[in-house]
């Protein structure tokens, strides 16, 4: 199954897909909450160590081969 973002642009939008949920052809997912996110993190980095690490990711992209 494929899983698709969708913004509503008009509130009758959020009853259809509501109704097709109920017909069994979609199913409906909250995503989560950014603060229960950040929650989820085991160990908080400082900036400096973040960008430590993106340095790291990027060396491994510019390496040859």
């Amino acid at each position: 199954m494929d899983t698709v973002i969708i913004q509503l642009t008009n509130q009758k939008a959020y009853k259809l897909l509501l109704d097709m949920q109920e017909l069994e052809l979609i199913k409906l997912l909250k995503s989560p909450d950014i603060a229960s996110l950040r929650g989820m993190v085991k160990t908080p980095m400082s900036n400096e160590e973040i960008d430590k690490q993106l340095n790291e990711m990027r060396d491994e992209w510019n390496r040859d081969f």
